[in-house]
């Protein structure tokens, strides 16, 4: 199934058990598809076992919730993998607005489950551990991670005040929030904004105010997260000009290059010796350079020379830090 159906069909289940009948013309507005879209949707839940009800009377779908699969019908290793990831991201994003949030839905799940399958999911957990990426234990976004949160789903503007990247000064903007996303350890907002009518990435950790507007808004129908970020690194210095690399890793760094999917449009040719070339087109050259020098001396850069002057002066600046005698002994 696409990615991007699952939420648009947990939003139809969403609104079905609202409580709201509502016809086809409304839940294609709600989930921003057509029709046509919403009718294939609705047989892809009846075909599963979740049997929306239409009502002559009202002309209307609804679902009521005793037809969605009760927790009690989870088998043993889907209840595993929701706890072992809730447990492992509660402690991972520790510090965030999502801290403890998925550890109470996985305690509620747990609770609902027949006893012999509890105890059997509780003790598999313990032999199971998923290490993530170091993280950021801030507090300070929580607030604007909650006006964002809302402003996003109830499509409403947004007033910001927020730190310029890399300067000493502050700025703020009328956003219109179109989407959320985690990155890098921090939490970022992608929208319009009043500066420019451009869209543009906030790191939601860079607000110092963030105010939600009366005013409404509506996603264009052509935003796609994945297509605006196409070729980028990071979510802020992304770009829309993309240029070509290609990069040499030795033996002892191409295993670990090869079997992960750094950038979709990577190519990986191998090379003797057990070496590889790695070619992909990125949006910003400097995006790439701490990536390249966490690889030490198992990378190098082929082309564009830009690239290798980059890489050649962080290189050369890190030497003459350890070149000259620490006066910090």
């Amino acid at each position: 199934m696409v990615a991007g159906r699952i939420p648009r069909l947990l939003r139809l289940i969403a609104l079905l058990q609202s409580g709201r009948v509502y016809n086809s013309a409304q839940l294609a507005s709600e989930c921003e598809v057509s029709r046509r879209t919403v009718f294939r949707d609705l047989k892809t839940l009846q075909e599963s076992g979740i049997y929306v009800l239409y009502d002559d009377e009202k002309q209307g779908y609804q679902l009521p919730w005793r037809t969605i699969v009760p927790f009690k019908d989870l088998t043993f290793e889907e209840v595993l993998a929701l706890f072992v990831l809730s447990q492992d991201l509660d402690k991972t994003i520790v510090g965030l607005p999502l801290d403890g949030i998925a550890h109470t839905a996985s305690a509620k799940i747990l609770s609902s489950l027949p006893d012999a399958l509890r105890e059997q999911v509780i003790e598999a957990a313990q032999s199971i551990s998923i290490w993530l990426t170091p993280c950021n234990p801030s507090l300070r976004n929580e607030l604007h991670y909650k006006t964002i949160l809302k402003a996003v789903t109830s499509k409403q503007n947004v007033r910001i005040q927020y730190v310029c990247p890399n300067e000493q000064k502050t700025a703020s903007t009328m956003l219109s929030p179109y989407h959320m996303l985690y990155s890098n350890r921090q939490w970022y907002v992608v929208g319009r904004s009043s500066v420019d009518r451009g869209i543009k990435v906030f790191p939601i950790q860079k607000m110092i105010k963030s105010e939600l507007l009366d005013e409404k808004f509506k996603k264009p129908s052509r935003f796609k997260l994945d297509r605006y970020l196409d070729h980028s690194w990071d979510p802020v210095r992304q770009s829309s000009r993309t240029v070509s690399v290609k990069i040499r890793f030795e033996s002892q760094a191409a295993q670990t290059v090869s079997q992960i999917i750094w950038d979709k449009s990577q190519e990986i040719r191998k090379l003797k010796g057990g070496a590889i070339e790695f070619r992909a087109r990125v949006g910003d050259l400097e995006q790439m350079t701490d990536w390249l020098l966490s690889f030490g001396n198992q990378a190098e850069v082929i082309s564009p020379p830009s690239l290798r002057k980059l890489i050649k002066t962080r290189i050369s600046e890190m030497s003459q830090i350890y070149s000259k005698k620490s006066s910090r002994n």
